[in-house]
């Protein structure tokens, strides 16, 4: 799993499952996105166009591509929201049979993402799957993450567009 927010309109986190046998062709196809020479694709900096070949790229992979998506009111804090968001998907991470969440790397609330999956892991008593956090650039997934939020985020075409992909939609 795989997961990236939007703070665009309110507070989304968009988590991309992806099976272990299909990450590397995933990962090839994110790749694809990113303009030669850039170390990454990021969907609220690309063009119209390059947004709407990755969403279609996207959901071409359907089956070896899920969406969880998990949104709170336009009102709540980021910080507050994040925290709500990171034990919900740990929950719904547990219980589908998540063995590695990758998380975007944000310096600003390392330390919190820690202490809540910690938390969270050591009151269902059992460590159900890994976490890391790691940069955008890093690991192409990450990108469809970062996708799949700024979709559900922008809604009209490109929200219809993931929507055949997203098996959970959250809210807290």
């Amino acid at each position: 799993m795989f997961s990236d927010e939007s703070k665009a309109r309110g507070y989304i986190t968009a988590a991309v499952v992806v099976p272990a046998g299909s990450v590397a062709r995933v990962r090839a196809t994110c790749r694809e996105w990113a303009m030669p020479g850039s170390r990454r694709f990021h969907a609220p900096k690309e063009s119209t166009g390059r947004r709407r070949v990755a969403v279609a790229s996207l959901v071409s992979a359907a089956g070896a591509v899920q969406v969880v998506i998990v949104e709170s009111d336009r009102g709540q804090r980021d910080l507050s929201a994040r925290g709500a968001h990171v034990l919900a998907l740990a929950d719904w991470a547990g219980e589908a049979g998540v063995s590695r969440w990758v998380i975007e790397r944000d310096e600003s609330v390392l330390g919190a993402d820690r202490h809540l999956l910690s938390a969270a892991r050591a009151a269902d008593g059992a460590d159900s799957f890994e976490y890391v956090h790691l940069p955008a650039a890093q690991d192409p997934v990450l990108w469809a993450a970062d996708l799949a939020a700024w979709a559900w985020a922008r809604g009209g075409a490109y929200r219809a567009g993931i929507e055949p992909l997203v098996v959970a939609h959250i809210r807290v």
